[in-house]
């Protein structure tokens, strides 16, 4: 009954957009001192909008850039190319590396290797600086790419993350450390023009403080869920401490109830969106997420009409709204 709620009456960024999608392999979009970046891309077909605008779209710890499939393809289906970068935690790279054994993936042994490799990573400033340094590059290249067939807008570009992803979007938007070496002050890009933080972290953890926030200018959007709890049990206060404390003029905040940390698998394979499932066996965190996202990085553009669904207290059914500043 939830979810037949949220999908009637729909709005336009709840339901797929006007284009069709389809998906592109890069191997090697470029060469990183720690390797090749491969790179996922979903893109509109048949889109008027070229340079499109680019949505970047990272991982979590030990995710993989095929991950966020559906999320992916929404967006694309609004206008938007979707890259989805690849970053050294993911478990291809930790094969590729022999860190870990080519095992089934979701298997017990698989798990406990994974987990075993990745946990350190957590909260090792060289591996964050591994996945600022590869979204810099990949966003360094927007111009003059040749990966796609089709040209890409470099500026105004949207940065989204989940978990450890969201870590990484927010250094991309800004966010300051502390207690680190200095090439962390400069880890904001010039590329970005809005961030949407899906279960941030938020101060006392990696460097986080309650000043980390005050140099974030541009327009931000944080999702969280009422039971996605932080890796000490921190509540959804520690999750919205980014969207409380941002100096963002132009910020939403979005909290999910009745979801935990993966959002109803936020982080799911494929390209179905979310928005097209009927059955009552899942909980429509996705669908909420992909949502407020396509509607979130319109109203960074401009789209007067995402900014005032936005302000209009949204699918409140599902969601708790706050919503501070307005678009122009």
């Amino acid at each position: 009954e939830r979810e037949l709620a949220l999908l009637s009456p729909k709005s336009q960024w709840e339901v797929p957009g006007p284009y069709a999608t389809t998906c592109v392999e890069v191997d090697s979009w470029a060469s990183v001192e720690d390797g090749d970046l491969a790179v996922y891309a979903q893109l509109p077909i048949g889109a008027d909008l070229e340079p499109l605008p680019v949505v970047v779209l990272s991982h979590g710890l030990g995710g993989d850039h095929h991950g966020y499939g559906p999320l992916g393809a929404h967006l694309a289906s609004h206008g938007y190319a979707v890259l989805h970068p690849q970053y050294l935690d993911s478990r291809g790279c930790l094969v590729a590396s022999g860190q870990i054994d080519p095992v089934p993936a979701g298997g017990p042994q698989a798990d406990e290797a994974v987990a075993a490799v990745i946990k350190p990573m957590l909260f090792d400033p060289q591996h964050w600086w591994s996945r600022v340094r590869r979204a810099h590059v990949l966003l360094d290249s927007l111009a003059a790419q040749r990966h796609l067939p089709l040209k890409l807008d470099p500026s105004g570009v949207a940065v989204i993350g989940h978990s450890y992803g969201a870590y990484t979007t927010q250094l991309l938007i800004g966010t300051r450390l502390s207690g680190v070496d200095s090439r962390f002050d400069g880890c904001a890009h010039a590329a970005v023009g809005c961030g949407v933080l899906i279960s941030p972290q938020g101060s006392g953890d990696r460097g986080l403080t309650p000043r980390s926030w005050a140099a974030v200018t541009v327009p931000m959007m944080v999702i969280t869920s009422e039971r996605d709890f932080g890796p000490h049990g921190e509540s959804v206060a520690w999750r919205r401490e980014p969207f409380d404390r941002a100096g963002s003029p132009l910020k939403h905040l979005v909290v999910i109830g009745d979801s935990d940390h993966h959002m109803g698998g936020i982080a799911a394979t494929g390209t179905t969106s979310p928005l097209d499932h009927r059955g009552l066996d899942r909980a429509p965190a996705p669908a909420v997420v992909a949502a407020f996202a396509a509607a979130f990085v319109q109203a960074a553009r401009g789209d007067l009409a995402a900014a005032a669904w936005l302000a209009a207290d949204p699918l409140s059914n599902f969601v708790q709204n706050e919503h501070i500043g307005g678009f122009r």
